[in-house]
């Protein structure tokens, strides 16, 4: 077997576009808030001018960083798109667009067309979906094998169900602290 040599790790490159914006931007920010604070307590101090000029020229250098690493990742996502690649790549993007058009026609025709046709044939049904949602006809829902339960009143008992097969519960006769019952007599 031949050997393939790995690379592991991110590359210099790829810290670099990383890094360089965060510390530039940090590095601004620190210099233009340290320059700023200096102007306010001397204004004529020329190292605040110094500091201040300082983060200017870091914030730059961010925005340059910020935008070699925007092409940068442009690029690779271009480079690195699946058809680029060719091979199976190809040849499954092929197979995912055919999926993708027989999934859209099987949906026109089994779906979006049956339902226009029974609109146009009956245009009272057609107004009345727009307001109230009438059941499903059994033919175009399937029974996926459950059903919603069959709630009722007391008063109204479900088909299968009788009045007596509910569970009762009684009070459980709390009373006051100065009196327990007749086995505990108060003093």
């Amino acid at each position: 077997m031949g050997e393939v040599a790995e690379t592991t790790g991110a590359g210099v490159v790829a810290v670099l576009a990383v890094l360089a914006p965060v510390l530039a931007g940090t590095a601004a920010a620190i210099f233009l808030l340290v320059g700023w604070i200096l102007g306010l307590l001397d204004p004529g101090a020329a190292f605040a001018r110094t500091m201040l000029t300082t983060g200017w020229v870091f914030g730059a250098v961010t925005a340059v960083a910020i935008l070699v690493a925007a092409v940068g990742l442009l690029l690779t996502a271009l480079r690195n798109k699946p058809s680029a690649l060719g091979g199976t790549y190809v040849e499954l993007d092929g197979e995912v667009k055919r999926a993708r058009d027989a999934w859209r026609e099987a949906l026109l025709e089994r779906g979006i067309i049956p339902f226009l046709r029974d609109a146009l044939a009956d245009p009272a049904a057609a107004a009345a979906l727009q307001h109230t949602a009438p059941p499903a006809p059994a033919g175009r829902m399937p029974h996926l094998g459950y059903d919603r339960p069959g709630f009722s009143s007391p008063a109204a008992p479900d088909e299968g169900s009788a009045r007596g097969t509910r569970p009762s519960y009684s009070s459980p006769d709390y009373s006051s602290p100065d009196f327990g019952g007749p086995e505990h007599q108060p003093e």
